[in-house]
Formats: structure tokens, sequence, C-alpha cells
């Protein structure tokens, strides 16, 4: 290996582990306040909280280390051209694209890095990731009861305080509305006085009240029926004084955790290329039942298509299509004849239009599930290729702008990567909702940012001053001069 070549892969190398992980933290943040209240009141141990975000860690490998090789290689050839580093190369007769040959390998590594964590680490975290969040979500909340707030994280019970003291000991004028019977508030019990307090290891929530009313409504001796448990005015309602009241709440049934653990494994991002294949086939063998189905239920009642009563040509001639996909000629559906056969019709063609509309909607949820993970297949090359075509954005942008440090480029990169991401979650999401093909849409980003990447890469090459602003200031300069 050359001088020149290790000069340039220890210059990469340290910025780009920098800003790999810069990015997997800024990630990691938006991910945190994204499921901040998710993770709030649960009383949660910090090794439950730092698994959770291990797990989500991982899963941001592929978009990090794209924003990375795009930042690094801008930092890396910004300062090379700010220090005219890069002039003494070419006047020793390096060009730009001689100084870019070890970053250019050092990036097809990195793709193999980003291909490998796509298809291998993502799908893997990804699960244990939304099998922790899930345990999470539905592990039974801690009592954090405040103060004048209405409380609802305990199912079937709506709890409020106006002061607590001594962590819950003592309470004042305690609300407690039983929703239990599903029934609205119906069951309320209200104290002046009381004390709250958990037992058997957070498994049952005790209140111990005084001085108080228990209000509720008698719905077994209604004098309607079942209609009196819907209507308050048919029910007795009764007061109850007490001077000492316990109430106990059971917390194990809204306990659900270690649920999850077969949860998202057939998730598009829980599966690899070797999973990905058979799975695509699958939901593609169900689209396709899907529509033989329709053509089924069409054919069923093709005795009555063309006594379709109201129906105008343009639906007629859809009918005839749909029958021809299905092997039929329509035109052997003889017209009705009678009153009879008249309203028979009408029978089965209302019956067929919410037939049509049940499997219409029906396949276009199997055909957007099959387009999600197909555009999940093309991702896991795409993402990895676009560390490539991020690289050939970044190192001409640097060589142009003639900037280093982490002022310029972080802004440039920054913006340059929202506008990447952003062309391939518009892509991506076209795809899956079908308006344009999977294909397209999981590499539109990249085939959008390669001829911008290829005439970067020749300007910088040819040393334009396209992006030079000491130029562009004499050029404005000069204009203000003759004006």
């Amino acid at each position: 290996m050359k001088k020149i070549d290790r000069f340039v892969i220890k210059s990469f190398i340290g910025p780009l582990v920098l800003t790999f992980f810069i990015a997997t933290f800024v990630l990691l943040l938006q991910f945190l306040w994204r499921y901040m209240d998710d993770l709030v009141g649960k009383g949660l141990q910090i090794g439950d909280i730092l698994e959770f975000l291990w797990y989500a860690c991982w899963t941001f490998v592929p978009m990090s280390l794209p924003l990375s090789v795009l930042l690094s290689s801008l930092m890396v050839f910004g300062n090379l051209g700010e220090h005219y580093e890069l002039v003494a190369m070419k006047a020793a007769g390096l060009p730009l694209r001689r100084a870019m040959r070890p970053a250019i390998f050092l990036s097809f590594l990195i793709c193999g890095v980003a291909f490998f964590f796509a298809n291998n680490a993502v799908p893997k975290s990804y699960m244990l990731h939304r099998q922790k969040y899930h345990e999470i979500k539905t592990t039974r909340p801690a009592v954090n009861v405040q103060e004048g707030v209405y409380y609802y994280d305990i199912p079937d019970y709506v709890i409020r305080v106006g002061k607590r003291r001594d962590e819950g000991r003592y309470l004042e004028n305690v609300q407690i509305y039983d929703h239990s019977g599903k029934r609205g508030n119906r069951a309320v019990t209200m104290s002046n006085t009381g004390g709250m307090f958990t037992m058997e290891n957070g498994k049952y929530l005790v209140f111990h009240l005084y001085d108080g009313y228990s209000y509720g409504e008698d719905v077994t001796t209604g004098q309607s029926g079942m209609g009196s448990n819907r209507n308050s005015a048919d029910n007795p309602f009764t007061r109850i004084k007490f001077d000492t009241q316990t109430l106990v709440m059971d917390l194990s049934q809204y306990d659900t955790r270690d649920r999850g653990d077969n949860l998202y494994v057939r998730h598009q991002k829980s599966l690899g290329l070797k999973d990905l294949g058979p799975q695509i086939d699958t939901l593609r063998s169900h689209v396709e039942e899907r529509v033989r189905d329709l053509v089924r239920s069409i054919d069923g009642r093709n005795y009555y298509l063309c006594t379709l009563l109201g129906l105008d040509s343009a639906n007629r001639a859809r009918m005839d299509v749909l029958l021809k996909q299905g092997g039929y000629e329509p035109s052997y559906v003889r017209p009705a004849s009678t009153e009879q056969e008249m309203e028979d019709a009408a029978v089965h063609a209302n019956a067929l239009a919410e037939d049509m509309g049940y499997y219409k909607s029906d396949i276009k949820y199997q055909q957007e599930r099959l387009n999600a993970y197909r555009v999940e297949e093309h991702k896991k090359f795409s993402l990895s290729v676009g560390c490539l075509i991020l690289f050939f954005i970044g190192a001409p942008l640097g060589a142009l702008i003639r900037k280093g440090g982490m002022g310029m480029p972080v802004v440039v990169s920054v913006l340059m990567f929202i506008i990447y991401y952003m062309i391939s979650v518009i892509g991506e999401k076209a795809a899956i909702e079908g308006t344009i093909s999977c294909t397209l849409g999981s590499w539109l980003a990249t085939l959008v940012f390669l001829p911008f990447g290829l005439f970067l890469t020749l300007q910088a090459t040819i040393d334009s001053s396209l992006l030079d602003a000491d130029t562009w200031r004499r050029l404005f300069m000069k204009k203000a001069r003759r004006g």
C-alpha cells in the first residue's frame, strides 16, 4: 500500500467512525422521543430500558452508514481541499480520482457491511426490539397518581386524588370511578381521606378510604328489563355512607409480559432474503386466489348480469372484461323475461356489488402486503448501494466546496441525506400502494442521486469552480463594479 493510500484511508476512517456513532445517537434520540410515552410510568428497570434501546440501535445501522459515509467523505475531501493538499497531489501528478481510489475501495467494504447488517443483524434485532416493546407496553402500569389529575392507566378504573402526601400513604378528596361493568359511571366512590399502597410486588392495588360515600345504580331492579341497563332513569339510585372502606384492585390480569414472543416473526423487517422469497411467493398466491374467488363470484351470478337494473354501459363493459378474464363469455346470458326474474336480478345485482366491494378491498390489502415484502427485499440492496452513491456525492462536494471541519460539511450532508431519505420514503410508499413498480420505488433515490453524483465527480475531476465561494464572490464584485 502506497503512502497516499494510507494517508487517505487514515484520514477517512476517523471521521467515519465518529460520524457513525453521532448519526446512530441522533437516530436513537429521535426514536426514544417517539416512544417516550410508552416508557414513562411503567416502573421499568433500567436494564429493561437499556435492552430495548440496544435492540433498536442495531436497526439504525443501515441508515447510519450512508449518512456517516456522506458526512465523513465530505469532511475529509473538504479538509484536503481547504489545506491545499489536493492541489499538492495534482501538482505531483496525482489526479483527484487517484486520491479517491482508496476511499472508494473502503466504501465498497462499507456497502458489504451494510448489506450484512440489513440481511442478517437487522431482522433479528428488529424482531427482538418489537417483542421487547410489546412486553413493555403490556406490562401492568406503575401506579403514579398525580394530584388533581384523572388517572386512566388502570383498565376499568378512573382515579382522581385532590392531594397526595407521603408517597400515597395519605390522600385527600379521593374519587374512584368503576367501569368494570361496562356501563359507564354508574359506580362511584368518594371519600374525604384515605391511603393507597400495593401488595405482592404490585399485583394488587389497595385503597383504605375514610368518611365517604358510594354511589351507584341498581340495574337489576329496573322497570324496563334489559333496556333499563341503558337508561339510567329506569334504575334506582343508591347512596351508601361509610366510615371505613377498603377497595382492592387486581392488576395481575393486566400483566401480559412475555406474550409477544411469537409476534413480528413473519413481519417483512424481521426476515432476511432467504425467508423473504418464500413469503413473497405465499402472498402472491393469496392475491391470485382472491382474484379467482372474485371471478367465481361473478360467474355464480352470470345469469343475471344482463338484467342489472340501472347498469350503465361503462359498468357493463367492466363486467364483460371480468367474465372474459375468468374464461366466460357474457353473450350467452339471456335477459330476464318475467317480473320475478327482474326482482331476482336486482337482489343478485346488489349482492354482486357487495361482493365486489369486499373482494376489491381484500385484494388491495393483500397486494399492499405483497408489495411491502417486495420493497423490503429490494431495500436490502438499495440501502447498501446508497453508501457508495452518497460517497460519490460527498467526496466531490468536499473537493469543490473546499471546507472541512464540522460546520459546512454537516449542513450540506444533512440536507443531502434528508433529500435522499425523503425520496426513498416517497418511492417506497408509492410502490407499496401500487402507484409505481416495487423495483422503481425501492431504487428511486439511487436513480435520482446517481446522475447527480456522476456530475459532481466530473466537475471535481476537472477542478471546476462551480461551488467555490471565492469565485462567485469575485464574479459578483466584478459585475457590481461594471454596474
